[in-house]
């Protein structure tokens, strides 16, 4: 994963342990910046996982936004909610390979019965959004209840394969985006095949290796956000200084396919409950309880690395919880499962940032980005949003 499991840089703006240095409000403006800069990539991306069955392919100018308001809401559950008033939540990884799963046996029962696009997307709609509210509602309980002590009764070896594959999934679904093609099984690989398809992949993997790199072993907190700066910027100089423009590429197929662009009212009218398929809550039940475990283990998780690089004890029970109320509120409001991203989490808190101030500021950049009428899949490089797994 691009975004969640990095290890954060290593920050020279970070404020010793016990310093009264307080940054100013400008700091805070400018790393909640760099934050959205890291973040609405790979959100781009995730929605791409979300929603990666064919049928969704025609409303993917308006479902990518879904998913970053979504992630406004998660980040708003945090501000108000947790005890780390510096804390960083999107939607993340943990839950992406479930969402994906039930997207796609909604989409293959409803098709193979006869149905329409229109049901599937109404379907998927709703029962997603109250999978994850009801997600929520059982981290809020466990919370409560003090279970997170509870999740680590979770065998190592299933938790340690799923991780990894967590890894192969997002290797897959970053390819697929490279090369604009579906990829949900092995054979879907053969698609590297074709030498055009290979060629959309390798910047793809080169850029994902890239960020890694730089993620894992930067000294300045600069550099991840700047790298991804870069990156765009120097396809589009190559692109313009080639003679081949925006649309070269995009019949090259190097940026996505232009798609008219969504008003924000639009987004809440993308349900008709006429259309939902009440039946296929009994077919997704046993993905949503695989799902319930694996998010509350790996926001443990989350918690703890959080913990240990503070150098401080925090109550895992109320991170739950906070995380339960983000999942409960992003549900009702036709949003997806989301956790704590602990890589950035600790960025903002190396850099000394300690306020709310900067998810904050974080909210109002995530609805300017969903408000925009701009596609980035249509204007961004491939090859960068998929290196971004």
């Amino acid at each position: 994963n691009g975004t969640t499991r990095q290890r954060p840089p290593k920050s020279s703006a970070a404020a010793p342990k016990g310093s009264t240095t307080t940054p100013g409000f400008v700091s805070y403006l400018i790393y909640a910046v760099v934050n959205i800069i890291i973040s609405v990539p790979g959100l781009y991306g995730y929605s791409s996982i979300i929603f990666n069955h064919p049928v969704f392919a025609d409303y993917m100018n308006v479902l990518p936004k879904l998913v970053i308001f979504s992630s406004c809401i998660h980040q708003l559950g945090f501000t108000l909610f947790s005890s780390l008033p510096f804390a960083i939540g999107t939607v993340q990884d943990a839950g992406l390979i479930f969402l994906s799963a039930m997207s796609n046996i909604i989409a293959e029962e409803i098709l193979n019965s006869g149905g329409t696009p229109e049901e599937v997307l109404s379907t998927t709609l709703v029962l997603l959004p109250m999978g994850t509210a009801c997600l929520g509602l059982v981290l809020m309980l466990m919370g409560r209840f003090r279970l997170a002590d509870a999740v680590a009764y979770l065998p190592m070896p299933v938790v340690g394969g799923y991780l990894a594959f967590i890894g192969y999934f997002c290797l897959m679904a970053g390819t697929a985006l490279c090369i604009s093609e579906s990829m949900m099984d092995l054979k879907d690989w053969a698609y590297l095949l074709d030498p055009h398809h290979l060629l959309l992949a390798i910047p793809g993997l080169l850029t994902g290796l890239l960020l890694t790199y730089i993620s894992r072993n930067a000294k300045s907190d600069a550099a991840l956000p700047l790298a991804m700066v870069f990156i765009p910027a120097l396809f589009y100089v190559i692109i313009f200084a080639t003679g081949a423009g925006i649309e070269g590429a995009r019949k090259g197929g190097w940026v996505g396919e232009e798609m008219p662009a969504v008003p924000v009212k639009d987004l809440f009218h993308l349900i008709d409950f006429s259309l939902v398929h009440w039946r296929l809550v009994s077919k997704i039940l046993a993905t949503w309880i695989g799902m319930v475990f694996v998010v509350s283990f790996a926001s443990c998780l989350d918690v703890a690395a959080i913990s240990m690089d503070m150098g401080e004890a925090l109550d895992v029970n109320r991170e739950l919880a906070t995380v339960g109320i983000g999942n409960l509120m992003s549900g009702c409001l036709i949003g997806f499962t989301g956790s704590y991203i602990f890589s950035q989490t600790i960025f903002t808190y190396r850099t000394g940032c300690r306020s709310k101030w900067v998810g904050i500021f974080i909210m109002i950049m995530f609805v300017a980005v969903v408000a925009t009428r701009i596609n980035f899949l249509s204007v961004l490089p491939l090859f960068f949003l998929g290196g971004e797994f």
